[in-house]
Formats: C-alpha cells, sequence, structure tokens
C-alpha cells in the first residue's frame, strides 16, 4: 500500500517537472514572454501530474476486485444442488 502510494506521488511529480518545463520552453519560444510561460508551464503541469494521479488511483482501485460476470456463480457448497 505504502508502495503503490509512493509510486503514484514520484510518476506524478516527474510528470509535473517534465510537462512544466516542456511547456514553459514552448511558450517561452512562441511568444518571448518568460513569466507568461512559466505560469502556463505550471498549470499545464499540475493538471498532468493530476491526471496521472487519478489514473494511477483508478487503476489500482480495480486490480483489487475479482473479475466476475452477472452469471457466475460463486461455486461454494450451496451450489452443490444444481450441479447434480
Amino acid at each position: 500500500m505504502i508502495a503503490r502510494i509512493t509510486g503514484t506521488v514520484l510518476l506524478s511529480l516527474l510528470v509535473f517537472v517534465v510537462v512544466s518545463l516542456l511547456v514553459s520552453l514552448g511558450v517561452v519560444w512562441l511568444t518571448g514572454g518568460v513569466l507568461r510561460g512559466a505560469v502556463i508551464g505550471i498549470v499545464c503541469g499540475l493538471a498532468a501530474a493530476f491526471v496521472i494521479s487519478t489514473v494511477s488511483t483508478a487503476v489500482g482501485r480495480n486490480e483489487g476486485r475479482p473479475r466476475s460476470r452477472a452469471g457466475d456463480r460463486s461455486g461454494g457448497p450451496e451450489d452443490e444442488e444444481d450441479r447434480l
């Protein structure tokens, strides 16, 4: 559990840094405004990190559940009569 949270935090931090730098450099290159590039880069980095964290959490919740279909039976002792 702690490892999964740590992994999600590290991945989100890495995504934040990479996206912030790339977007900031792109905006600075296109417009020449350093402050504008920094602000837009930080906002985009935060949005990307939030999305990565949300998706990682959603995937982690689905992995813990066993997959079953609506018509599947559990196979317990109460189903023995049905098999005869």
